[in-house]
């Protein structure tokens, strides 16, 4: 199991982190040699060996992180670092180390070409992560803020990682063993839409590991990562010019909407003001279907803050900010991260991802109604690995379903679909496109694993530019 600690930079591993490693390494080494061999001697010697092996490797820990340190403090940038540790029952051991490097002027803008600060300072990190144990491997992710579109984003973030990686090579690091890779604005570490958020999600990060298994283990976890839903990814300017279109706070709580179970630690979910991205659809136009909701509000409670983090894993961000989301599919937009890639070869990193999916998300149609109207998602395929999204959903409306029997579905909608998988259940998020005159905003779905049918849903729309939620609990056709 894999766990990160953070800290802007962790003291305990700038003035520990040869101790830490030792202690951590002699654990490991004579518990998992007791564990093979039943041998206690063995174990003590495991341990020495271990013990060696741990305090070689604190020992690079601890000196990059002071070296990040001084880079920081003679650039004036802010890098934050982070240990990587492995946890098993006989210990820990540091394997790795993340660093975060806020833009700051390191490209020019709107460009992947580095300017003379950035290759100046590149080449001093490229040195740092070149010194000390050159077995391992190393990961250059591109971050973006959410201007622009997501796709725009994830291809400008993934060459400013490659021309990252290409200076590291330079510096003397094997290619074989350098890997990069485009998160764009999927993974917001701030508000967006403040100028100090969108500089901080706007950054490098660069993480050092011991083998290629663990990079394999650390980037599929980030994708399916649930503490970057703290934050949505819709600009600034977007939020802004919508916001007019969101009606004031009302006394009453969640109206329209079941008020969410508390998350299993039985502390309350969060409250938030959402800020809607949403279409003009006149109750005269032929799009506009009415799903008899209700205005959504300050008190409207996003379904994602019932999400409970999952017990294993490492976390950019600690858990409990993952428990911490404020916003629906409202203040979010599809989410778009490319693939690792070697930048020896140009060839995605292999996830040995199984071909085995949730139960009722294997390409079935999930179907709800809504105020008469039957709503339909098809299809839904979602892996058991990291919640991966295999195929994006149609979505029908068949109007006046129940009332008068209906039968014809309006022509299919194409939306794009994300989810995050929980401890206990899979956060399925439905983006409509945005520049056309829609019916539906986004639907945001509650799925209890292995269930046939979603625990809670909200459907969101529009009507005379305000929007609106509705109840959605589709089950599996």
């Amino acid at each position: 199991m894999l766990t990160s600690s953070c800290a802007s930079l962790h003291q305990a591993g700038e003035n520990y982190g040869t101790a830490i490693g030792c202690i951590g390494g002699a654990a490991l080494g004579g518990g998992i040699t007791y564990l093979v061999t039943k041998d206690a001697t063995k174990a003590v010697a495991g341990g020495l060996i271990g013990g060696i092996a741990g305090c070689m490797a604190g020992n690079v820990w601890q000196s990059r992180e002071k070296a990040l340190a001084q880079i920081a403090a003679e650039e004036h940038i802010a890098i934050r670092s982070q240990p990587l540790q492995a946890k098993q029952k006989s210990g820990t051991e540091t394997v790795g180390l993340v660093a975060q490097v806020e833009d700051s002027g390191m490209f020019d803008t709107n460009s992947a070409q580095l300017s003379a600060s950035g290759l100046r300072q590149v080449r001093k990190i490229a040195a740092v992560m070149k010194e000390g144990d050159q077995n391992g491997v190393v990961l250059i992710v591109g971050h973006t803020d959410a201007t622009g579109s997501a796709s725009w984003n994830q291809k400008l973030s993934e060459q400013r990682a490659q021309n990252v990686g290409r200076i590291l090579q330079q510096a003397g690091l094997n290619p074989q063993k350098l890997y990069f890779q485009g998160a764009g604005s999927s993974r917001p570490l701030a508000d967006n839409t403040t100028y100090d958020g969108r500089a901080a999600n706007r950054r490098v990060e660069i993480v050092g590991l011991a083998n290629e298994t663990l990079l394999r283990q650390r980037v599929e976890q980030e994708g399916n990562n649930l503490a970057y839903l703290r934050y949505g990814t819709q600009p600034a300017a977007s939020q802004q010019a919508k916001s007019a279109s969101v009606p004031a706070p009302t006394k009453r709580r969640s109206v329209g909407i079941r008020s969410p179970k508390k998350a299993p630690d039985s502390t309350p979910v969060a409250q938030s003001q959402e800020t809607a991205t949403v279409s003009t659809v006149s109750e005269n136009n032929k799009n506009w279907v009415d799903f008899g909701g209700q205005a959504v509000s300050a008190s409207t409670l996003p379904l994602a803050a019932n999400l409970k983090p999952r017990s294993s894993g490492f976390s950019l961000i600690s858990q409990a900010n993952a428990s911490g989301v404020t916003g629906s599919c409202l203040t979010d937009n599809a989410r778009v991260a490319g693939a690792a890639k070697n930048l020896a070869n140009g060839k995605a990193l292999d996830d040995h991802q199984t071909r085995e999916y949730f139960n009722g998300m294997n390409g079935r149609a999930w179907a709800g109604l809504v105020n008469n109207h039957l709503v339909t998602l098809s299809p839904v395929k979602v892996l058991k690995d990291n919640a991966a999204v295999v195929a994006n959903p149609n979505v029908y409306i068949t109007r006046n379903y129940q009332s008068s029997g209906n039968r014809k579905a309006d022509a299919p909608i194409s939306a794009v679909a994300n989810a995050w998988e929980g401890e206990d259940s899979i956060l399925y998020r439905v983006y409509l496109p945005s520049e056309k005159q829609q019916p539906l905003s986004c639907i945001d779905l509650l799925v209890p694993k292995n269930a046939t049918k979603a625990q809670q849903g909200q459907l969101f729309y529009t009507s005379h530019s305000n929007a609106w939620v509705a109840n959605y609990s589709p089950t599996r056709s």
